[in-house]
């Protein structure tokens, strides 16, 4: 196992100075060479695992790193490059921001503007909304109002999203929305008298040296865009967006743009000057304006919202200005650390790489120096070598383990605490607390099921009122049972750690139909109560590869931490061993 030493990189002291005067201050050292070499070696060994994408490290007006792996068109064998064109979801959301900010600059709008200045038809409740609302998502307008690619042009969006009831007044608490960002694309559109599009082209992405982004994609350069794939199958996400003309108002201003790694390379450089934005403007960009979370995934920090960016500090305690971006299969972002003058712009196009599986985390752990266990190297087998194996595996504690050949790899999924968390978290795990949560789950849908709101309510908090909780567990009902059929059992899979800090767990519990089965997640508060609840498509399932005739490896590119498990096929009808532990699992199909 490859474990990278300390020592790799420097971080500069923390400085009071103004925004504007860090966005051109002092670079400075970069990390070492080896350290950049180590992360391209990461990612490089990450493709083993089924990782495609781009990373690009910047310093000052410098490239420290463009390091471009694995296949952008899996059919044809065209592999990611540095102009590889990928839609970076809502990362485009800061370009809808530079947008409103050169108009501003240009004198004509302003930030404190009321939406009802620009936009007609704005009734009373809405009358205190301003522009700066929808670019802090704080304007009390709900997430989304329809698909990305449903048909729908500008003005009739504007009007539905008007019409909408708020989920709270105009500044009252930030709460992400989606459809704000499209009532500004269309405000850019009105006060510029041009489509989104080509203002972007005109006045951001031209000056910035942009040469291949936007909406609308020539033919030369849709044959550039990395396809996207999701369980290895290609999403066509590319011919949904061009079906619709342009006239997808759901996603305009929100997502959807196309660009390049060289593209937001140029970004990144013309942010530092006034290419682009002058010093004011780029100063309310990257300002943090609203509060999101007052304690940041549980790490005793603040998470803000800026223009079109969050704002928060790293691990070192530096700030940190970032956004991600994905559409559920593509996935792409930009983290810019503002001490270091260090920006890293990264993107991949399978979904097994969403997002909190970005290796960034990792790559950032290499470059500030700090110790990080490289991925093993994956050793492909032939599919009948792989095939033995498949089967369902048993433990001593009765925890079941089922290994599935599935595309060059075995899909793992477990039942019973142990194999459970061995499939989530890569450890064969369990605890009496773990139990409780289990136990705990197991009685909330139990109660569920037979009505018993009262029962139900006793394990939630706070969050959610009890006719509320009625509703919303009859509803569960009485779908799965219309689609499904009679109910015949539950089963509580087992509980995981989630990511993050905020919950201290997430149980997923199975029931089973005569028609098929569903799948429920519980999130658990330190308080023993659930904090969220929803149905999910599948159960997690762990992605093991070959690394030697016998053995197999699932690594999480997030933690940076491996599992493994190896094979004994003729002893007793075939055992599995999981590696680092005395549990050896016996097959029982």
């Amino acid at each position: 196992m490859l474990i990278w030493g300390a020592g790799l990189g420097c971080a500069s002291a923390l400085r009071a100075s103004p925004l504007a005067e860090l966005l051109l201050g002092t670079v400075p050292s970069p990390p070492p060479s080896r350290a950049l070499r180590d992360v391209s070696t990461y990612l490089s060994r990450l493709e083993g695992f089924g990782f495609s994408g781009a990373l690009l490290v910047t310093g000052g007006d410098t490239v420290l790193l463009r390091s471009l792996h694995g296949l952008a068109d899996q059919e044809t064998g065209r592999r990611w490059r540095s102009d590889t064109i990928l839609d970076i979801g809502s990362c485009a959301k800061q370009f809808t921001a530079a947008a409103i900010l050169a108009l501003e600059a240009d004198g004509k709008l302003r930030t404190s503007d009321p939406v009802s200045k620009h936009l007609v038809g704005v009734p009373a409740d809405k009358s205190a909304m301003t522009i700066h609302h929808l670019l802090t998502h704080t304007a009390g307008l709900r997430l989304d109002f329809g698909d990305d690619y449903d048909v729908i042009a500008r003005d009739p969006y504007v009007a539905g999203v008007l019409a909408a009831p708020l989920l709270r007044k105009p500044g009252e608490k930030h709460a992400y929305s989606n459809a704000g960002y499209s009532l500004l694309a269309a405000i850019v559109e009105i006060v510029s008298g041009t489509s989104l599009d080509r203002f972007l082209r005109e006045r951001l992405f031209g000056p910035s040296g942009m040469t291949s982004s936007g909406y609308q994609l020539s033919d030369a350069e849709a044959r550039r865009v990395a396809r996207g794939y999701e369980d290895g199958e290609d999403a066509r996400l590319l011919e949904r967006a061009q079906a619709t003309r342009g006239q997808m108002w759901n996603l305009l201003g929100n997502g959807g743009i196309y660009t390049t790694l060289e593209d937001l390379q140029q970004w990144a450089f013309a942010l530092r000057g006034d290419a682009v934005l002058p010093a004011a403007s780029r100063q309310k960009f990257f300002q943090p304006h609203v509060l999101v979370n007052a304690n940041y995934l549980g790490s005793g920090t603040q998470l803000f919202y800026g223009y079109g960016w969050y704002v928060s500090k790293s691990p070192a305690g530096k700030t940190l200005i970032w956004h991600l971006g994905g559409n559920r299969v593509t996935n792409a972002g930009l983290r810019f650390h503002l001490d270091e003058q260090r920006w890293i712009v990264y993107g991949t196009n399978v979904s097994e790489f969403n997002d909190p599986q970005y290796p960034v985390p990792a790559v950032e752990r290499i470059i500030a120096g700090e110790s990080v266990e490289a991925p093993p190297k994956v050793r492909p087998l032939a599919p009948r070598p792989l095939a033995r194996f498949a089967g369902t595996y048993r433990a001593p504690g009765g925890a079941l383990l089922t290994l599935a050949v599935h595309r060059g790899f075995l899909l793992a999924s477990g039942e019973g605490q142990e194999a459970f968390a061995f499939v989530a978290d890569g450890q064969w795990t369990s605890s009496a607390e773990l139990g409780a949560l289990n136990a705990a789950a197991a009685q909330a849908i139990e109660a569920s099921r037979l009505g018993q709101v009262d029962a139900v309510a006793k394990h939630f908090g706070p969050w959610i009122a009890k006719d509320e909780l009625a509703a919303s567990e009859a509803a569960f009902w009485t779908k799965r049972h219309d689609r499904l059929g009679d109910y015949r059992r539950t089963r509580v899979l087992g509980t995981s750690k989630p990511t993050g800090r905020r919950y201290v767990g997430r149980t997923i519990v199975a029931v089973d139909f005569s028609r098929g089965s569903t799948w429920r997640e519980y999130f658990w508060t330190k308080d023993g109560l659930v904090g969220d609840v929803g149905p999910i498509e599948k159960p997690p399932a762990g992605r093991f590869f070959p690394v030697s005739a016998t053995c197999l490896v699932a690594f999480d590119p997030a933690a940076a931490t491996s599992a493994k498990l190896c094979l004994d096929a003729g002893r007793e009808g075939g055992t599995v061993a999981i590696a680092g532990t005395d549990i050896v699992l016996r097959r029982t199909r």
